[in-house]
């Protein structure tokens, strides 16, 4: 692949991290509106287009008014109430559609030019199958909660995480088309990258745990910090019966699972923030790349800017969630991942 056709590749992949990003951040909106469940149907190509008069809307509220969440917390609401939540749940469902459009047609084109080698061509169906993916489980998740108030929160979890790996590739593929394939790094640092992999695990399983958090509402449960109402270690992790019922359903009543998560959720915070500043202590001096000592310089910086969202998000959960600080907070945890993986990419040999 040529300079500009390097170039050319490696704008359209960063357009793509930025859309799976905004994609993301739309659920976010979605999830915590409660805006999800407001489309009953999937109809992958009817569906572009959305109600256009007051019948076809008064159709589409007819079907919403004949589920539980409806029946359970929206009973009463109006029409216009209706247009809001379902303007973020078919706003998600477009931004989606549409980024197949802007991935499949440059991606025709690049194959004309004949950019493309087995090896990347293996890499972006990889990343098409994917994405089919995580629309199809879209559906299903969304399938799962219209029987219930809300979608479950282990579906909205696997959801995210579905997403945040794709993220996650998009963000290594384009770092290695715009890198030319090249570390940057003098020498193998297996130690490090051992070290950054262990990182990024933990991350993913500490924003699968934060999924849980937000699915099963249980900010709500401790918005305090850094104690949780006054304690360091909640007595209702001993003084109730464990549970796991909040976390496949949703459950007001699970108090202890709500009481768990948050917990759990907490401590592997100050594990990941401990780690990643200890983690660019050992790195900092590794290599003279002004754009990978870029990268690891903003690593401490924004491990601290996603636990102070974080803290803040969990200060303002007082009778309800904040809309603005959870999906901040989600976004956060994209730029971390971002950040893991950018680092992660520079440390494996040059022949990888």
């Amino acid at each position: 692949m040529s300079n500009t056709a390097r170039k050319i590749v490696g704008t359209w992949l960063l357009l793509g991290c930025a859309m799976v990003f905004f994609q993301v951040i739309i659920g976010g909106v979605t999830r915590l509106t409660d805006s999800g469940l407001s489309i009953t149907e999937w109809k992958p190509i009817k569906g572009i287009v959305p109600p256009l008069n007051e019948t076809e809307w008064n159709a589409e509220f007819e079907l919403y008014k004949q589920k539980v969440q409806y029946k359970t917390i929206n009973e009463g609401m109006s029409l216009g109430e209706f247009k809001w939540i379902y303007f973020w749940e078919y706003f998600h469902r477009f931004w989606g559609r549409f980024m197949g459009f802007v991935f499949i047609l440059p991606f025709s084109f690049f194959v004309l030019k004949k950019w493309f080698d087995k090896t990347a061509m293996r890499q972006i169906g990889i990343l098409f199958v994917w994405g089919g993916v995580i629309g199809i489980y879209g559906w299903l998740m969304v399938r799962s909660g219209l029987t219930g108030v809300y979608v479950p929160p282990i579906h909205l979890s696997i959801h995210l995480m579905l997403a945040l790996s794709l993220f996650g590739y998009l963000v290594y593929m384009t770092t290695s088309v715009l890198r030319g394939n090249v570390s940057h790094v003098p020498c193998p640092m297996s130690h490090l990258k051992n070290f950054a992999i262990a990182i990024l695990l933990l991350l993913f399983l500490q924003i699968f745990f934060g999924g849980i958090v937000s699915g099963m509402k249980a900010g709500l449960a401790y918005p305090t910090w850094p104690d949780m109402n006054g304690e360091i270690i909640p007595s209702a992790l001993f003084s109730l019966p464990p549970s796991a019922a909040g976390f496949t359903e949703y459950s007001a009543q699970d108090y202890w699972g709500r009481t768990f998560i948050q917990f759990f959720h907490r401590f592997t915070a100050y594990v990941l923030v401990g780690l990643v500043i200890y983690f660019w202590y050992k790195s900092r001096s590794i290599t003279s790349d002004k754009i990978f000592a870029a990268g690891l310089y903003l690593f401490p910086f924004t491990v601290l800017l996603q636990a102070v969202i974080g803290i803040v998000t969990v200060l303002n959960c007082t009778g309800k969630i904040p809309v603005f600080w959870g999906v901040m907070h989600q976004a956060g945890a994209m730029l971390l991942i971002a950040n893991t993986v950018f680092i992660l990419f520079h440390l494996r040999p040059n022949s990888q």
